[in-house]
């Protein structure tokens, strides 16, 4: 007969900073969580520090008060790392993903604001 499968759960969350969270987990893991990680217009509301530093524990899921925003633990344990709460937070290292992508926003932000501009002045000479 086949051993049971352990769902992987969050059982409590508790920020370290603005920034970071530390997660412990059912299979007795404890790991740090950098927001950095998080993608998307959904997790806006999450770069208030008074926001990011309320977490809760939904159905072993994160989630943030008065938020409807939840990450599975899984989702959560994939992008964290093993936390040591005698040791030093290690800082963020950013991936070649995240290094790409600042770079593309250096490039795209100049253009996207001269576009702009541009798209402003010709409607106003036009109207």
């Amino acid at each position: 007969m086949g051993e049971e499968k352990k769902i992987l759960e969050i059982t409590a969350a508790r920020a370290l900073n603005p920034r970071s969270l530390r997660l412990e987990f059912s299979n007795g893991d404890v790991r740090l969580f950098d927001s950095h990680r998080l993608r998307g217009p959904a997790f806006i509301p999450l770069m208030n520090e008074d926001i990011f530093t309320k977490p809760v524990v939904k159905d072993g899921a994160l989630g943030w008060e008065d938020l409807d925003i939840t990450c599975s633990a899984k989702y959560i344990y994939d992008r964290s790392i093993h936390y040591d709460d005698n040791a030093v937070a290690k800082e963020y290292v950013k991936t070649r993903r995240d290094i790409i992508g600042e770079r593309i926003a250096i490039v795209l932000f100049p253009i996207m604001a001269i576009a702009g501009i541009i798209g402003t002045v010709w409607w106003y000479i036009n109207n």
